[in-house]
């Protein structure tokens, strides 16, 4: 085995790092294996970042730790060494004053920050270089990679905040015993995710409206739809307004983290199977989100009619409206940063590769992505043949895509405290099944009730065997698996809480959902028939 350089044994989990620590497999949000190149870049911006962002916001916690184990992503969390309480009140209000001014932060950062840094490394791919140009932007981009995760805290974190806030104050003025009803209060807010899908809906509706568009998408595999609608003067006006679609929607993959992934842009056959899905039933995107926004604003009333006149219930209406302002802004910062980030530097990697092609060090581009950074600079400084490393890599890689990692390593705290705002985004229950009576338990995050027969969906692969009416079962899902919660008739995951992506969309499109429940994807089987009650958070199986 090839003993590890310096930086490898920076960001790769080592078993002194397991005595000291209690590391976290983030299946919520990284819950597939990662190659060696994205690992990378993403280890030391979280773990760098973190700890620059958490400072700055004064938070009680002194930064994420991030490191790999068999390709996945552990995270070891840990707490300010100071004075905690008076580090609680600091935080508390710091983050207060961001309250109303959440989502403007974000769009000052896109604008002024990230944009500018997206257009140079476009710039960059367009441009002739040499190979020691080519490792500077290289390093220009690892460097970006920590400013923009620090900046991806400093955005995010204070909703959370903002989020324990209104529960508390709802709980309060209203004496209900769930204080996450009030999140009811917050569905039908318009954010890049939504934008996205009611994007894609609209090229459905054009296909629908078309005989001939409407032909080609029904009457050929999804690979050959492109060059079908090549062959028509309708199809070729169709793909001028898919390609205006993918320049502004297109830069985002399955798995959003990770440079491996194709993108959207770089294969329209991901967005054109989402158009298909649309068109496999009846539906209107701005009326079903009109009558989203519609439930929202009666329960906004009927809260309120709870509320005792005076200061309370006024703080509680501000309070309410900053955080409807910001309520985008979860799928917004995705949108902008974590899926655009990778895509973006995908794009740019690639040219990379190209210029080690040429220069006999890699046999395809994307070989460097089973490439570490310090690697990747070594082959830029001194280009020399390194297939056999990445064969190598490619195998382990393979390999850690089948394996069922750990969700732990080290010994946890023995006083773990109650932090809600972890359970809302993680889940943190055990899992709960009874074979018994043939029902497992996890959070309730979208209300309703619906039976339907199972599709387990392992990842964007899997979006094929999803017909309308199925009942989605997965690990967890990112923005680009949207598109599925308008044909599915519920949605169960083994990750998250009801501020987790799967559960905050499902209540969105007004779909019965449970996340959280650890079990699901070990327990359901396809074919199975299973009852999802998402208002009480019970999953009922044992029929075929």
């Amino acid at each position: 085995m090839t003993p590890l350089t310096e930086f490898q044994r920076e960001i790769i989990l080592n078993e002194e790092d397991k005595q000291n620590y209690f590391w976290v497999q983030d299946d919520v949000h990284l819950a597939h294996a990662v190659s060696p190149l994205f690992a990378s870049f993403q280890i030391p911006a979280m773990t760098k970042g973190t700890k620059t962002a958490f400072e700055n916001l004064k938070m009680p916690l002194r930064q994420f730790m991030m490191k790999l184990a068999d390709g996945r992503l552990y995270q070891a969390t840990l707490p300010h060494e100071g004075d905690m309480p008076s580090r609680i009140r600091e935080h508390q209000e710091l983050v207060g004053t961001l309250f109303p001014i959440q989502k403007q932060r974000l769009m000052d950062s896109v604008e002024h920050i990230f944009s500018p840094f997206y257009r140079q490394l476009d710039a960059y791919r367009s441009q002739t270089a040499t190979l020691a140009e080519a490792k500077q932007r290289v390093e220009e981009l690892f460097a970006f990679y920590e400013k923009a995760w620090q900046l991806h805290f400093e955005i995010v974190m204070p909703r959370s905040g903002h989020s324990m806030a209104l529960e508390e104050m709802y709980a309060r003025l209203t004496n209900e015993s769930d204080a996450t009803a009030v999140y009811e209060c917050l569905s039908g807010v318009m954010n890049k995710t939504l934008e996205t899908d009611r994007e894609l809906w609209k090229l459905a509706v054009q296909v629908k409206q078309s005989a001939v568009l409407e032909g080609i998408f029904t009457g050929f595999p999804t690979e050959e739809i492109v060059s079908q609608l090549g062959k028509q003067e309708e199809g070729r006006a169709f793909l001028t307004d898919l390609q205006a679609f993918l320049e502004v929607y297109g830069y985002r993959s399955p798995n959003s983290h990770e440079f491996l992934d194709e993108t959207w842009i770089e294969n329209p056959n991901q967005v054109l199977y989402m158009v298909s899905a649309y068109l496999q039933k009846e539906y209107d995107f701005e009326k079903e989100y009109a009558q989203i926004v519609q439930k929202r604003e009666e329960k906004l009333l009927e809260t309120l009619a709870k509320m005792p006149e005076g200061e309370g219930k006024q703080a509680f209406i501000q309070l309410h409206q900053w955080a409807l302002d910001a309520w985008g802004l979860d799928e917004d910062h995705h949108f902008y940063i974590d899926a655009m980030l990778p895509a973006k530097s995908r794009l740019f990697l690639l040219r990379v590769g190209e210029m080690l092609v040429e220069a006999n060090a890699v046999e395809a581009p994307n070989d460097i992505f089973f490439l570490y950074y310090d690697e990747l600079l070594d082959v830029l400084s001194k280009p020399t043949l390194v297939s056999q490393t990445i064969e190598r890599r490619k195998q382990e890689h393979e390999e850690n895509k089948q394996k069922n990692v750990p969700p732990v390593y080290g010994t946890p705290p023995e006083q773990v405290p109650d932090d809600p705002i972890l359970e809302r985004v993680f889940g943190i229950k055990t899992p709960d099944v009874n074979e018994q009576e043939k029902h497992f338990s996890g959070y309730a995050a979208s209300q309703g009730q619906y039976t339907g027969v199972v599709k387990v969906v392992r990842g964007p692969e899997d979006f094929s065997k999803i017909q309308a009416g199925d009942v989605l079962v997965c690990k967890t899902t990112t923005p680009p698996w949207t598109v599925l919660f308008s044909v599915v008739g519920a949605v169960v995951t083994d990750a998250g809480g009801i501020l987790s992506h799967a559960g905050t969309v499902a209540r969105e499109y007004r779909v019965p959902s449970v996340v959280g429940t650890k079990v699901a994807t070990s327990v359901l089987r396809d074919g199975d028939i299973v009852t999802v009650d998402g208002t009480s958070g019970v999953v009922h199986f044992g029929k075929q």
